[in-house]
């Protein structure tokens, strides 16, 4: 097998993540069946993971999994089974919810108690979290605060254009950090690229079964020339094209059902074309590259519950210089980047930062 190169312009940071979910869980329709109605319908899981283990196997490819608590109850053989295969596996909460419908207290207790089940099945921290559908909107950007307070240390909730859950249409686009009360939450957007200034994807879900793997191609490279990662994501239920339907909408059976004959093929082209890493080793390749290289570390504030500010190292200079303040800040952020590195060496880069600003 051989995989493509990156081009001269950098190091392709690639990422696959399989959203651990049952065929009946759908978002945001009155076709879909209650919770308490999930255990009498007939579970997929167990034989679609299993196709998804073995197509990764066979192309020796690690994935994030983010697994519902929900299932992963039920199924914690399965999770284990994905464990020792390599996987890293994280949270999408337990039954999946939307934050901004449920509110903070409630999607509170679902990402908790997503975390603990998760971590009492593998004996590992969980360090990771997707929300259901991305359903991260600005009106609710109180659920960054919430994510970290829980215990988790990156994010992959963000889509960064809208969609019909939400999305952040003006998040910046490749990892930064957000400022939330508890330190810094790690932030790993969906990919997207812009097409004449409209934010798209063909990275996951029905993007990835509308698009042709020339666009995706096309995208990839869009996104290897900005320097920005790939994150791809998919469902059990995309490689199971003879699952149990709801009666949905048009348009929503459109949105769940279109192509899914496509999903392997493709995911297969993708696996062999692109070198795709766990979300926890991106991060790690990631965060060397743009903070030991570039030297600018992106962070977003949250004020007044807005997104708002995004600013890096380097724009920090442009501020009337507050030497303080700015090595509280950066070594906030340098701890949180040493946590994902292991290492102990980031806070010499923080005093030489210092020495470099203290004559601005």
């Amino acid at each position: 097998m051989v995989r493509q190169t990156p081009s001269s312009n950098g190091k392709m940071f690639s990422c696959l993540t399989i959203d651990v979910e049952d065929w009946f869980h759908i978002l945001d329709s009155p076709a879909v069946p209650d919770i308490q109605h999930w255990p009498s319908l007939e579970s997929r899981i167990e034989k679609n993971l299993d196709h998804f283990l073995s197509l990764l196997d066979s192309l020796s490819v690690k994935a994030t999994l983010f697994w519902l608590g929900w299932l992963a109850e039920r199924h914690k053989d399965l999770v284990r089974k994905c464990q020792d295969a390599g996987h890293e596996i994280a949270s999408h909460g337990y039954a999946h919810v939307l934050a901004y419908q449920v509110g903070r207290k409630a999607f509170r207790r679902d990402i908790s108690d997503a975390k603990q089940i998760l971590e009492d099945i593998t004996g590992e921290p969980i360090r990771g979290f997707r929300a259901a559908g991305f359903g991260i909107t600005e009106k609710a950007d109180w659920a960054f605060d919430v994510i970290k307070e829980a215990g988790y240390e990156y994010d992959s909730s963000v889509f960064p254009a809208s969609r019909g859950h939400g999305g952040i249409p003006n998040s910046p686009l490749g990892p930064y950090f957000i400022e939330t009360r508890s330190g810094h939450l790690l932030e790993i957007p969906m990919s997207v690229v812009k097409i004449w200034g409209y934010r798209t994807s063909f990275f996951g879900g029905g993007y990835l079964r509308l698009a042709t793997i020339r666009t995706i191609k096309w995208g990839i490279d869009r996104l290897l020339a900005a320097n920005q990662p790939l994150i791809v994501y998919v469902h059990p239920r995309e490689l199971d094209p003879h699952h149990p339907r709801l009666p949905l909408s048009l348009i929503r059976k459109f949105k769940s059902y279109v192509n899914l004959n496509s999903t392997l093929p493709k995911l297969k082209w993708l696996c062999e074309s692109y070198p795709f890493y766990t979300m926890l080793q991106m991060v790690e390749n990631y965060i060397k590259s743009f903070y030991l290289n570039s030297r600018v570390i992106p962070v977003l504030r949250l004020r007044e519950n807005r997104v708002s500010d995004y600013s890096t190292l380097r724009s920090i200079r442009t501020l009337p210089f507050d030497r303080d303040a700015f090595r509280d800040r950066l070594l906030l952020v340098e701890r949180e980047m040493a946590s994902f590195l292991n290492v102990t060496t980031l806070h010499s880069h923080a005093t030489a930062e210092m020495e470099v600003t203290s004559s601005v």
